[in-house]
């Protein structure tokens, strides 16, 4: 399965009047049409995926929403309700599988970037959190086609210098292949290029698309120049004998 999985689901599939589970995490781990593989194994995040999974299949599924822990210091309350940052990707299950001893290998496609209204935290029998969430960007809203985009993104992965770097190859291939819309490919390339926590969470929560094509832009422009200072390097220049690549 690639970073990018042509119409599995979208905006629209996600029922906004129900409240969506909320699994955190330390930083942004899913954007919209990017596919993340998680290992669950805690027992309120197994009880999360079992009551999104039903007893019906993957396209039955409920909603997961990926979210991030909004203070530094989330780790004493980690087993209590820290707080979160507003902005969510909502994701859906494309991939489950139950282990014998009760953890589940899934993959998630997201679907949307939605922020929260309101809490609704664990009731006794449910463990986990939930949320009503909006959708950041208008459902059934065209997308800009964004052509001059494509071409200048497209440009820069092209460089020499990035062709060292294997996620920026396997980006610039998602960029060649006309059936994925600007859109997604931009996505894809926040997703896979775009490490910063801060930087990720801003491109997480920035609803207009040619904004978030900036911010990738800022990202890819930044990586060429970390692989310049490389070359740069002498091998005894490296940290601990290490390469910077």
């Amino acid at each position: 399965m690639s970073a990018y999985d042509r119409g599995v689901f979208e905006a629209d599939d996600v029922d906004y009047s129900q409240p969506v589970a909320l699994f955190p995490l330390p930083t942004v781990s899913l954007f919209p049409h990017a596919l993340q593989a998680l290992h669950v194994f805690e027992p309120r995040y197994r009880q999360m995926v079992e009551d999104a999974a039903g007893d019906g299949g993957l396209e039955s599924a409920a909603p997961i929403a990926m979210a991030t822990f909004g203070a530094r210091d989330w780790r004493r309350d980690y087993g209590g309700t820290p707080p979160l940052r507003p902005v969510v990707c909502v994701g859906r299950l494309v991939r489950h599988q139950r282990r014998p001893d009760g953890r589940h290998d899934i993959v998630l496609h997201g679907v949307a970037r939605a922020r929260i209204l309101a809490m609704h935290e664990p009731d006794g029998r449910r463990l986990y959190r939930m949320a009503e969430v909006v959708p950041l960007e208008r459902p059934r809203a065209a997308r800009p086609p964004m052509p001059d985009v494509r071409a200048a993104l497209r440009e820069l992965l092209s460089r020499p210098r990035l062709a060292r770097v294997e996620a920026a190859r396997q980006v610039l291939e998602c960029f060649g292949e006309r059936e994925v819309p600007t859109h997604a490919a931009v996505e894809v390339a926040g997703y896979a290029l775009v490490r910063d926590a801060e930087a990720r969470y801003r491109l997480l929560a920035e609803a207009d698309p040619r904004r978030r094509a900036e911010l990738v832009r800022d990202a890819i422009a930044e990586l060429e120049r970390l692989v310049a200072l490389a070359e740069r390097q002498g091998s005894e220049e490296w940290p601990k004998g290490e390469s910077w690549n």
